[in-house]
């Protein structure tokens, strides 16, 4: 066999390999037909249209996400004082970054599109919202209300934009990306969608609801990168992967798996820069990461069950039992 033959039949197989390696990063629900679902979103330019209307023409446009634009995401007294936010120089300044990082966005609503057809898909007879972009001057990130999603997409500039060091805790920058977008608008829906997922208030409960979550966004994204879909940066992944197990025997050990103590869910729920009792290498959140876990290995392991059962309400400790999570 020639040397030439040789490296062909090399890097045909190394093709292979890294196709088969893309594709094992999937869940059983991948389906390429899903393109072909006659859902489609366009996000709405709001962060645009705000400097450009006044605030009849934004209610005609957007109708009842103007006051809740206004009470709860920039925190005015009425709808009026939309045009003092607007006029705030710190604001025009943040506007003017915005535009030039959001000039464009295909690539963010390509995402977001795919997304929502897994989601019609698979749950056909739950609502796709309107999708907009707002400015918030860092407040509120995504918004999630009868009908609309909505981000605050300055709080997604880069991981790079200086002014994130004065309103933004470090652990937190590294998310602050209009690559992690999409998924934490999506995350956001699908939170709002589900809340009768959450049928308890133990440690547990919470786990395995957020697990689903993480769950549904794998199928919906599902050559978006596991790491990012946790929201964890690539290292902190392989940190709790390296030590998945000796995590959850600590949790069990603890006695914290049945734990209804609100301090116990902050532990292990909340965004920090380290899991407190652990190790400070390791990230926060780590309970979500175990319940997703959790949820994976229930869904390999109960390869009958379809996602519209499994955002079904159950008990989370039976469901444990059947998921045979052994890390």
């Amino acid at each position: 066999m020639s040397a030439k033959v040789l490296n062909r039949l090399l890097i045909a197989a190394f093709c292979v390999f890294m196709m088969a390696s893309c594709s094992n990063g999937r869940t059983r629900f991948y389906d390429s037909s899903v393109s072909d679902d006659p859902t489609e979103i366009s996000i709405e330019p709001f962060f645009k249209d705000l400097f450009s209307m006044d605030t009849v023409a934004l209610t005609a446009k957007y109708g009842e996400f103007v006051p809740l634009y206004a009470y709860r995401v920039i925190n005015v007294r009425s709808v009026s004082d939309i045009e003092l936010f607007k006029a705030d120089t710190g604001i025009i300044e943040l506007q003017s970054d915005v535009d030039s990082v959001y000039a464009s966005y295909s690539d963010v609503e390509a995402k977001l599109n795919l997304a929502f057809k897994y989601f019609h898909h698979y749950f056909p007879d739950k609502q796709v919202p309107r999708v907009l972009f707002h400015v918030s001057g860092f407040n509120q990130s995504i918004v999630t209300a009868d009908g609309f999603l909505s981000a605050s997409i300055d709080q997604y500039l880069g991981s790079d934009y200086k002014p994130y060091n004065a309103v933004a805790y470090n652990y937190e920058v590294p998310f602050m990306t209009r690559e992690q977008l999409p998924v934490d608008m999506m995350y956001g829906w699908v939170t709002a969608t589900f809340p009768e997922c959450l049928t308890g208030d133990r440690m547990l409960d919470q786990m395995i609801f957020q697990g689903k979550l993480i769950y549904l966004l794998k199928v919906f994204f599902p050559d978006e990168p596991e790491y990012r879909v946790l929201s964890y940066t690539e290292e902190q992944l392989a940190w709790c992967d390296k030590y998945e197990k000796e995590i959850w025997g600590y949790i069990l050990e603890n006695k914290e798996v049945f734990s209804t103590d609100w301090r116990v869910y902050t532990k292990y729920m909340s965004p920090a820069p380290f899991t407190s009792g652990l190790s400070q290498d390791s990230p926060g959140r780590i309970g979500i990461y175990l319940g997703y876990r959790i949820v994976e290995s229930y869904m390999n392991q109960n390869k009958q069950v379809s996602l519209q059962e499994l955002m079904r309400p159950v008990d989370s400790q039976k469901f444990l039992q059947d998921a045979a999570y052994r890390p």
